[in-house]
C-alpha cells in the first residue's frame, strides 16, 4: 500500500518516508490507506543535513514537526560547561518533537549524528489531522506516551545501572526500535554512533564506554565490527541488561517480533 501514495501535493516522493513510519505506527494499531494518505500529504518540505548539524537549537521556536527520513538524529541538552547529555536517538520513521506546538520555544536541541534527511510537517497540519481522524489522534497520543516512557527508562538506566548494563540496555532498545520500524531483522543492526556519542547517552566517558563494549564482548553477548552490531546471544543480552520491553508498548507488533520480545 506504500505505492498508493508516492508523490504528495508538495511534489515530494514520500514512498521512503512512509514505509518506516507506518511500520512503526502499526505496532500500536493498524492504519488504513486514508491514514497513510493524510500523513503523506502533511509533509510540506524536506532538507538534507550534514553530520553534526543542528536541525533546531534549544531556545528556538519550532514551526514544524520533524520526521527522520534518512540517517539518525539525537535530542540533546548542553550545560554551561559544554557537557552534552543525549536525551534520545531518533531513527527513520521517528517524529522528533511531536509536542512542540504547545511550547513557545523548544527546550532541547535536535542534531544529526551523521548525514540525515528530515521531512517537515507544519504543526497546524498535525492539529488538523488530529481533529479529522480519531485513529491518528490516538496514534499521536501513543507516540507522546512512548516518548515519556523511553525518557523514564533512560533516566532509570543512567541512575541505577552500572556502565556495561547501561550499554546493554541501550542496545536492546535500539535493536527493537529498528525492528519495529522494519529497518532490520534478526539480531544485527547498523549503529552510526561513535563511542563518545554512546557515552553521552549513558552519562559515562569514552573510556568507560570502551570498557563496557569490551565487557559485553567478553560475556559473549555482542560483537562490534566497525559500525555493525551483532547480538550473538539475544536472550543473554536481555537478561544481562534487565531489559523489559513493555515500556515500548508494541502491543500490535508483527508475530515474529512479538515472539522475540
Amino acid at each position: 500500500y506504500y505505492q498508493a501514495t508516492c508523490v504528495n501535493q508538495a511534489g515530494l516522493n514520500i514512498k521512503n518516508y512512509i514505509q518506516p513510519l507506518v511500520s512503526k505506527l502499526n505496532n500500536f494499531q493498524t492504519h488504513t490507506l486514508e491514514d497513510i494518505r493524510l500523513l503523506g500529504e502533511a509533509i510540506s518540505d524536506e532538507k538534507a543535513f550534514a553530520r553534526g548539524e543542528d536541525v533546531i537549537q534549544e531556545g528556538q521556536r519550532s514551526e514544524h514537526v520533524y520526521l527522520v527520513v534518512e540517517g539518525w538524529v539525537r535530542r540533546y541538552r548542553t550545560n554551561v560547561d559544554g557537557k552534552v547529555q543525549t536525551l534520545n536517538f531518533h531513527v527513520p520513521g521517528d517524529f522528533c518533537n511531536l509536542h512542540t506546538n504547545l511550547a513557545q520555544s523548544i527546550e532541547y536541541s535536535i542534531g544529526t549524528v551523521g548525514p540525515a534527511v528530515i521531512a517537515y510537517i507544519p504543526h497546524d497540519r498535525i492539529e488538523e489531522i488530529s481533529r479529522q481522524n480519531p485513529r491518528l489522534a490516538r496514534t499521536f497520543n501513543w507516540l507522546a506516551f512512548n516518548e515519556f516512557s523511553i525518557l523514564q527508562e533512560w533516566l532509570f538506566n543512567v541512575g541505577s545501572r552500572p556502565s556495561p548494563q547501561r550499554l546493554a540496555h541501550l542496545l536492546c532498545e535500539l535493536l527493537i526500535r529498528l525492528r519495529a520500524a522494519g529497518l532490520t531483522d534478526g539480531h544485527h543492526f547498523y549503529l552510526p554512533l561513535s563511542q563518545a556519542q554512546l557515552g553521552e547517552a549513558m552519562g559515562i566517558t569514552i573510556v568507560h564506554t570502551n570498557r563496557s563494549m569490551g565487557q559485553l564482548r567478553k560475556e559473549g553477548l555482542i560483537n562490534f565490527e566497525g559500525r555493525k552490531v551483532d547480538v550473538t546471544n539475544w536472550p543473554g543480552l536481555k537478561k544481562y541488561a534487565d531489559f523489559d520491553v513493555r515500556y515500548l508498548h508494541l502491543d500490535n507488533a508483527e508475530p515474529s517480533l512479538i515472539k522475540d520480545l
